[in-house]
């Protein structure tokens, strides 16, 4: 039972950060703050 809650957590976290980056590559991100390329190159 122990390993199975355990696993299941894990497979949570991990659908999350795939959803996470998914969301960041296509632009889609509304609640994840990072610093894009564009404002590296205004400076």
């Amino acid at each position: 039972m122990r390993k199975a809650t355990w696993k299941h957590k894990a497979t949570v976290a991990a659908q999350k950060a795939l959803s996470l980056g998914k969301s960041v590559l296509t632009g889609r991100s509304h609640s994840f703050i990072y610093p894009s390329n564009e404002e590296e190159e205004e400076e």
